[in-house]
Order: structure tokens, then C-alpha cells, then sequence
């Protein structure tokens, strides 16, 4: 009997060695779509790719441009403007149809060549904040379409803010000062990201470094703000520029940035940030219908040309060791 049982276990051991599993499931298209609409730009892009699914490597896969990219021509992607009584139905007030490009991007998993994005442009000021704007792809080999809606941000402004004015973080006989910006919150913005851009030149190149503050989230408050702190401004610095004793540097100007968000983008970005719980288990976020990604707004609000104090230069040149003069 024990013979027996050990030669049954051994012709089932050698029946399921030679049986192959195809751990695959059929294929089906998956859209995956990205895009935020800004007013405040001419150039408009979406990101519209396809999941895949293969025998392969992953990582493999993942590295031919192929494997993720539509071929454009089977793609016919427009936007429509609609009344805002009119959500979700088609009163088209106004149409663009996106046509393909390709930009560069950063190296990574993905490939960098024919990295394939759509675009249009809002020079006729096509987008506006009065109004919805809904996004239909269709492929037209396959009969798939995907869509999605969202809302435009009405705008931003500081408050009390002269740009004429030096910005001013170090006063000899004060030490370091902050620099606190305030606003009213936008229609439709629920997030809210502060830049300071550094401009300067290294020779003949200028260049530009760029501080970002912590996103600012509205939770019910009109009234908001952000703080530049002085000391971590010349931190800030000092880890962003190379020491460098070859060379000249010369201040040129301060840049700031105000980088809007709507609750989609606020709910997509509090989802994707990284979990500090034992529990790994993260929930998924998608406004496609019949895809995933996320199709919002955002607007960016840039101030130009604004001064440093004499003692704040004067602690740049005399204080840090980054060679500007």
C-alpha cells in the first residue's frame, strides 16, 4: 500500500511539472490618461498612454516605447467646452482636437525616446474658468472611449503684495527674517504650491534654482498663507549651489510661483504620498471613466523681477562661500 501511494504521489508530482499555467489573463485595452488644464498657458498637454500585459520581463517591457504608446493616428482626442449647467452632457459651446508631439524626458524605467504627448493651444483663450471642459478619446480601431470632466480655477492674487518692494532675509543688526505671503482662496483651488525661484549668472549662463514650500491645503479657510524663513533661505542655498572658486556669480533677480490645485488634484496627491503606517494596503484614485489616471486644472500664477535688500546680498557674497559678488 505505501509503494502504492508514494508511486501515485510521484506521477502526480511529475503530471503537474509538465503543465504549463498561463498566469495571464485575456487582454483588455486600459487607458491610462493624464492631464491638468492651465488658462494661464498657451501650450496645453495630455498624457495618454495604454497598460500592458505580456510574457516577457516587466522591466523589459516596460523599456519599448511600444509596449505603453498608442499609435496617434488610431487616437481622436478632443475637448469640449460646455455650459456648467451641463456637466455631463455635451451642450458644446466650443471644441479643440489635440494633436500628437514628443517631448524629452527624464531617464528612468520607461523609454525616453518617442516619448509621445498631445497638446493644443489656448491662444484664442479657449479655456475659461466660466465653463466645463470635458476630454473624449476614442480609439477608432477599436471602438474605446474615454472621458473625463473638470472644473478651471478662477484665478489667484496675493494679498497686499508690491513686487516693487527687496525681499529682505538678513539684516545685520535684526539677524534672519522671514517673508510671509498671504491670499484669498480661489474658486475650485484646494491646494496650494509657493516657489521661489533664485536667478543668477555663472559666467555667461544663467541659471535658476528653484525653493518649494510645503503644500498649502485650504480645509475651509478663506484666508491662507506661506512663509519664507530667512535662515533656511541661505540653507537652501547653500545646498543648491556648488562651491565653486572658478568662477564669478552674480544675483539677478527673485521669481514666485504660485502653483494652484483643484480637490482632485488635492485627493490624487493625498492618496500617492508615502504611508508612515504599518498598513501598506493604499487605496486607489481615478476621475476616467472607462480608464484610469486623472484629468483636472491646475493655474500658475508667476511674479518676475523681484529684488534682495543690500543686506541680504551683502550676506550672500560676504557669508557664503559660493563665490558671488
Amino acid at each position: 500500500m505505501n509503494k502504492f501511494i508514494l508511486s501515485f504521489l510521484l506521477v502526480l508530482l511529475v503530471s503537474s511539472c509538465e503543465t504549463d499555467f498561463n498566469v495571464n489573463a485575456d487582454w483588455d485595452e486600459v487607458t491610462i490618461l493624464y492631464g491638468l488644464l492651465d488658462q494661464a498657458n498657451d501650450l496645453q498637454y495630455v498624457k495618454i498612454n495604454k497598460a500592458f500585459l505580456g510574457q516577457e520581463d516587466a522591466l523589459l517591457m516596460a523599456s519599448n516605447s511600444d509596449s505603453s504608446n498608442f499609435e496617434p493616428n488610431d487616437l481622436e482626442i478632443t475637448i469640449y467646452k460646455i455650459k456648467t449647467s451641463s456637466f455631463n452632457s455635451f451642450d458644446t459651446l466650443g471644441l479643440v482636437t489635440l494633436s500628437d508631439t514628443s517631448l524629452v524626458k527624464d531617464p528612468g524605467l520607461f523609454p525616453t525616446d518617442n516619448n509621445i504627448i498631445y497638446k493644443f493651444n489656448n491662444s484664442s483663450d479657449f479655456l475659461n474658468s466660466n465653463f466645463v471642459y470635458s476630454i473624449k478619446v476614442l480609439n477608432k480601431i477599436s471602438g474605446n472611449v474615454v472621458s473625463s470632466s473638470t472644473r478651471l480655477i478662477d484665478g489667484f492674487n496675493f494679498e497686499t503684495f508690491n513686487p516693487s518692494f527687496d525681499f529682505g532675509f538678513y539684516n545685520s543688526s535684526i539677524g534672519f527674517i522671514s517673508k510671509t505671503l498671504t491670499w484669498q482662496k480661489s474658486n475650485f483651488g484646494e491646494i496650494y504650491q509657493l516657489d521661489l525661484i533664485f536667478n543668477y549668472t555663472e559666467g555667461n549662463d544663467t541659471i535658476a534654482v528653484i525653493w518649494s514650500q510645503p503644500l498649502v491645503e485650504s480645509l475651509g479657510s478663506n484666508l491662507m498663507n506661506s512663509q519664507f524663513d530667512g535662515e533656511s533661505f541661505f540653507n537652501f542655498l547653500n545646498s543648491s549651489i556648488e562651491i565653486n572658486d572658478n568662477v564669478i556669480r552674480r544675483f539677478l533677480k527673485l521669481d514666485i510661483r504660485m502653483t494652484v490645485g483643484t480637490q482632485e488634484l488635492q485627493t490624487y496627491i493625498n492618496v500617492n504620498q508615502p504611508y508612515s503606517s504599518i498598513v501598506q494596503e493604499r487605496p486607489s484614485y481615478s476621475n476616467i471613466n472607462n480608464g484610469i489616471g486623472l484629468f483636472s486644472s491646475r493655474f500658475t500664477y508667476l511674479v518676475e523681477g523681484i529684488g534682495l535688500t543690500n543686506g541680504t546680498r551683502s550676506y550672500i557674497i560676504n557669508d557664503l562661500d559660493l563665490s558671488f559678488q
